[in-house]
C-alpha cells in the first residue's frame, strides 16, 4: 500500500472516530467536547443540520472527517518519523481498535437483547403489510433469543480476535463477513445506518489488505512472514484500551441490571389494549419506552409520552389522554371508555420452536 494512502487512511480514521456521531456510556463528554466546534461551525452555516444517524448533518460530518485525515497526513508523517513508528502498523491499530469497538458493543447488545429486542405489542398488533422494511425486519429478528445471541457471541469473537496478532487476519474476514451481511440488510431493508455500517465495511476491507503478505499466502504466491509490532508496551496499552471499550459497553447493563431486555421488567400495564366504544380509536398500547400508542380505526398509529409516577395511571404529558386502570378506563378529552388487556404474548411469532421435519407443522 503506498505511503501517501497509508498516512491519509490513518488520519482519516482518525477523524471518523472523533467526529461520529454516537451514545457512549462513559466517554460521552469527552467526543461530544470535540465534536462541538464542528457541530458549532456546521450549524452556524446551516441552523437545520441534525447530527443523528444518517442524516445530512452526519453525512457532511463524516465528509470533514475525510478533508481533515488528508490534510492532517503532513503532521502524521512526521510524528512517525520522529517516533520510528512504521505507518502499516499504525494504520493497523487505529482500524483495529474501531473494528473492535463496534464489533463488541453491538456484539454485547444482542447478547444482552438490547439489540433486536422483542416486538412490542403495538408492532405485533400491525398488518404485516403495513410494516416498513426496516420495522418486519427488526421485530423478526427481535423474536429469535438464539439468531441475535449467536449473531452477538460471533460479533464478540471476532473482537477478541483482533487482540492477538496470530488471529487478526482471521478477525479481517470475519470482520468483512459481518459488516458485509449488515450492509446488505440495512440497504436491502432501508435501516438508517447506512453510513456507519458502509464506513466499518470500508475499514474492514483496509484492514485485512494490510496484511498483504497473508493474501498472497492464501493465493498461492510466496510470501514472507510478518514480525509483527507488538512490545511491551503496545500491548499494556491494546488491553487497557480493550478494557476501556469493554467498560463502555457493558456500564449500562451494569447499571440497569439488564442482562437479558426480553425478560426485563416493563412498566406495570405493559400491554395492548381493545378500547371499546370510540368511533375512531381501536387499540391503546402502553410502550416499554413510556410511550401511549393510540391505534385508529384504519390503522393509523399516533404516540404520545406518558408520565408514569402516578401509580395505575398514565397521563400524557400534553394531559390530553389519562388511562386508569382500577377502572379500566381510558380517558381521551374527558370522554370515558372501557378497555381489555389482549393477551399478546400468546401470538405465534413469540413462541420458541423448533421443528426438524417440515411435516410436523405443515
Amino acid at each position: 500500500m503506498k505511503e501517501h494512502l497509508k498516512l491519509s487512511f490513518i488520519g482519516i480514521a482518525a477523524w471518523w472516530m472523533l467526529l461520529l456521531p454516537f451514545d457512549y456510556a462513559l466517554f460521552d463528554g469527552i467526543f461530544k467536547l470535540i465534536q462541538k466546534p464542528f457541530t458549532g461551525l456546521l450549524k452556524a452555516m446551516d441552523q437545520d443540520l441534525i447530527f443523528e444517524t444518517d442524516t445530512y448533518g452526519t453525512y457532511v460530518l463524516v465528509a470533514l472527517s475525510f478533508l481533515l485525515g488528508v490534510l492532517s497526513s503532513p503532521l502524521i508523517n512526521r510524528v512517525c518519523k520522529k517516533w520510528k513508528l512504521s505507518t502499516t502498523e499504525v494504520l493497523r491499530t487505529i482500524l483495529a481498535a474501531i473494528l473492535f469497538f463496534f464489533l463488541f458493543k453491538y456484539g454485547w447488545d444482542k447478547i444482552t437483547k438490547a439489540q433486536f429486542y422483542l416486538p412490542e405489542p403495538n408492532t405485533l398488533s400491525t398488518p404485516f403489510g403495513k410494516l416498513s422494511k426496516d420495522i418486519a425486519y427488526w421485530s423478526l429478528a427481535g423474536s429469535s433469543f438464539s439468531y441475535t445471541v449467536i449473531l452477538g457471541i460471533i460479533e464478540v469473537l471476532a473482537a477478541v480476535l483482533l487482540l492477538f496478532k496470530r488471529t487478526r487476519f482471521l478477525a479481517s474476514l470475519i470482520s468483512i463477513a459481518i459488516f458485509g451481511q449488515v450492509v446488505l440488510i440495512n440497504f436491502s431493508f432501508d435501516i438508517s445506518v447506512k453510513l456507519l455500517s458502509g464506513s466499518l465495511l470500508l475499514f474492514s476491507l483496509i484492514y485485512s489488505l494490510s496484511f498483504y503478505q497473508n493474501w498472497k499466502g492464501v493465493f498461492g504466491f510466496s510470501s514472507k512472514q510478518i514480525q509483527l509490532y507488538d512490545t511491551r508496551k503496545h500491548r499494556v496499552i491494546k488491553y487497557l484500551f480493550a478494557l476501556l471499550v469493554i467498560a463502555d459497553c457493558i456500564y449500562p447493563t451494569l447499571a440497569s441490571r439488564n442482562f437479558n431486555d426480553d425478560q426485563f421488567p416493563r412498566l406495570a400495564h405493559h400491554g395492548a389494549y381493545r378500547v371499546y366504544g370510540n368511533p375512531q380509536i381501536k387499540y391503546l398500547f402502553i410502550h416499554r419506552q413510556h410511550y401511549l400508542i393510540l391505534q385508529s380505526q384504519d390503522d393509523l398509529f399516533k404516540d404520545y409520552k406518558i408520565d408514569t409516577h402516578i401509580p395505575h395511571r398514565y397521563t400524557t404529558l400534553d394531559g390530553e389522554i389519562s388511562c386508569k386502570w382500577d377502572e379500566s378506563l381510558v380517558i381521551i378529552q374527558n370522554k370515558a371508555f372501557k378497555i381489555k388487556r389482549i393477551p399478546f404474548e400468546n401470538l405465534p411469532l413469540l413462541q420458541e420452536s423448533f421443528h426438524l421435519f417440515s411435516d410436523e407443522f405443515h
